[in-house]
């Protein structure tokens, strides 16, 4: 088929492939926020350019007769934080879309040899999905959704830049230095696996059992938040290393000062919640999707939020202010100062 009649083909249909990205990146969004899977950039998303697809098919020579056989016509990069994280996507994305194929690129290497690592499957909708509007008339298109994690990312970005796809690629002089690039990028997913493996140890060790008196410390302070706090206020990412910095302002340093207070202040609390989400209610716009569903179950605070209330209870509101007010005087030191120009 001659390219114009591709491109009236794709012409035709790019309010559908549109739809499909934006269909699907939404669900996978919600997928990975919902399961507690750390980004490490925000999902990358696109519908291939006509100029795009007719550069490819002319350099690979690729023979198409249909727009739709592109199978990396809609594409989407989830970066991930964690290596940990990867095979928990990858099953989540298997159990939630039809699956055409998957592939680890990473696979291709030997043991001593460098090069890009991905994991790429191609997707469809399910067909269980094709009765509700958003996703009807999509069942003849497919995604490619390459998943990595950000270590595997910066690679990626740098062999990219450089031309250095495979080793073969490499000046000689060159290759000992790339060598230990790759290597130190792959310790460093080692390492943060790591790092998680004995973060929950330490979290499922129950540390406040065993010294009561010790003092808290971010994944502590979360632990007991989630022990004490109803469950449907917590959010999966919240800023519980702003509350230790409150917490250390107020001399409340360990596990058992907090629960006193929680507990002293609870039902205040829980009634500060429900007010605060009756009076947003009214407010909140429908594309804020998450903060409609929460208002909709009459819930405000997140755990963080309830904890501050409870603690303005507690101290009272010109204290907690006093401390806020610190913070943000803090953070505004941290930041480095911007150079004055010559002129001014």
């Amino acid at each position: 088929m001659l390219h114009h009649d591709l491109k009236t083909q794709y012409s035709d249909g790019i309010s559908r492939f549109e739809r499909l990205r934006t269909s699907v990146l939404a669900q996978i969004s919600e997928l990975l926020e919902t399961n507690d899977l750390a980004l490490g950039v925000p999902i990358e998303s696109r519908v291939k350019s006509w100029e795009s697809i007719e550069e490819k098919l002319e350099r690979k020579a690729i023979q198409v007769t249909d727009i739709r056989d592109l199978q990396d016509l809609v594409g989407i990069r989830i970066i991930l934080l964690f290596r940990n994280d990867l095979d928990a996507a990858i099953r989540l994305i298997s159990h939630t879309f039809e699956v055409l194929s998957s592939e680890d690129a990473g696979e291709r290497l030997g043991d001593s040899q460098f090069g890009y690592q991905s994991r790429h499957i191609i997707v469809k909708i399910p067909r269980g999905w094709l009765e509700v509007p958003i996703f009807a008339s999509l069942d003849d298109l497919c995604v490619e959704l390459q998943i990595r994690t950000l270590a595997q990312h910066i690679w990626a970005a740098a062999s990219h830049k450089l031309q250095y796809k495979n080793e073969e690629s490499v000046p000689p002089p060159i290759r000992r230095a790339i060598n230990r690039a790759s290597a130190l990028l792959e310790t460093v997913d080692l390492e943060f696996d790591r790092v998680l493996d004995a973060r929950r140890q330490y979290v499922e060790s129950s540390p406040e059992q065993a010294e009561p008196s010790a003092p808290l410390n971010v994944d502590s302070l979360a632990l007991l938040l989630s022990e004490e706090l109803p469950p449907e206020n917590k959010k999966s990412e919240e800023d519980y290393a702003d509350l230790l910095i409150d917490l250390t302002g107020l001399n409340v340093s360990t596990a058992v000062q907090l629960r006193k207070i929680l507990r002293r202040h609870m039902d205040a609390v829980r009634k500060a919640d429900a007010q605060q989400a009756a009076s947003h209610s009214e407010n909140a716009t429908a594309s804020e999707v998450d903060k409609r569903e929460r208002l909709d179950r009459g819930v405000y605070f997140a755990h963080v939020g309830l904890a501050r209330t409870a603690l303005r209870k507690e101290f009272g509101d010109e204290k907690m202010n006093r401390l806020f007010e610190k913070r943000l005087a803090n953070k505004s030191k941290a930041r480095p100062r911007k150079k004055a120009s010559p002129a001014s």
